[in-house]
């Protein structure tokens, strides 16, 4: 029997959750639009948004997404969705950019335009919705356990206490970090985990995977991971003028839980065992699979 130790475990997130819980009605007016700055905001984008987010703004409005400019899209014509992350300052004013790394690190030369507009607001429906799994950095350790309820089916002539044992499972953990606000674009910072719990109107669900074995750390390992969808119950941080900043959240599982053996999901394996990472979700599509 092997032992394996704790550095070979990992975590990696997914803002927001891949299940939906619909999207959430605002609206741009003309002077919500800042052409000088190239930012945008509208009301609830300071208690909602994250930099780093990937964001989905559609509307029914027949001008479609005039707040932006034409080169914002592959077609070169204003349309009435558009998906990119954003950058978002401390007055809620949003900048947009085509990948993470450019949002986090606000690469202005990469950034996409918007266009000053006039007459009757624009209706917006959005949703945070990303794609990509991202490894949470300066993580000391987690707990997670999970829970199943045993229900009494114990009738009146039993003799002994009867337990029905396929009660509803549950889960509940904790993760703990070294406090750090700085990204390059590569790893979450433990900022974020402080700041889900922010989210007004969107609420702290993310998608979580917590890895015991992770392969990508160890190529001589299988990953072993649990993976579900999380809500935050609790964040906190501990400063000590003799001691680094730590900060820990609580969490809880909402929906499945699964314990799994290999690939995540959002893979394709290929022969060279390397990764492509998809851009839609797409569970567990393997072109081969060793079963």
């Amino acid at each position: 029997m092997a032992v394996f130790l704790g550095n070979t475990g990992n975590i990696r997130l997914r803002r927001g959750s891949s299940l939906s819980y619909g999207s959430f009605s605002d609206r741009i007016e003309p002077d919500d639009v800042n052409t000088f700055l190239n930012r945008l905001g509208f009301t609830s984008s300071l208690d909602n948004l994250l930099t780093g987010d990937r964001l989905e703004i559609s509307t029914s409005d027949t001008r479609g997404l005039v707040c932006f400019a034409p080169s914002a899209w592959d077609s070169a014509t204003v349309e009435d969705t558009i998906s990119a992350y954003v950058n978002v300052n401390a007055a809620g004013g949003l900048r947009f950019f085509p990948s993470f790394e450019d949002a986090v690190n606000n690469v202005r030369a990469s950034e996409l335009s918007l266009a000053a507009f006039t007459g009757d607001p624009i209706a917006i429906d959005y949703i945070v919705r990303d794609l990509r799994n991202n490894v949470l950095g300066n993580v000391t350790g987690y707990t997670f356990n999970t829970d199943r309820e045993s229900i009494d089916v114990t009738a009146l002539s039993d003799k002994f206490k009867q337990q029905y044992s396929a009660g509803l499972i549950s889960g509940n953990g904790s993760i703990d970090c070294l406090f750090d606000y700085k990204s390059t674009g590569v790893k979450e910072t433990p900022l974020l985990m402080l700041q889900l719990i922010q989210r007004v109107d969107i609420g702290s669900e993310f998608d979580l995977a917590l890895y015991v074995t992770d392969r990508s750390l160890d190529s001589s390992l299988t990953s072993v991971y649990y993976e579900m969808t999380a809500l935050v119950t609790r964040a906190g941080i501990t400063l000590n003028a003799e001691s680094v900043i730590e900060c820990s959240i609580d969490f809880v599982t909402t929906g499945e839980v699964r314990l799994l053996i290999g690939e995540p999901a959002g893979y394709i394996l290929k022969e060279d065992d390397d990764r492509i990472q998809l851009q839609q979700s797409l569970d567990f599509l393997l072109q081969e699979v060793d079963d």
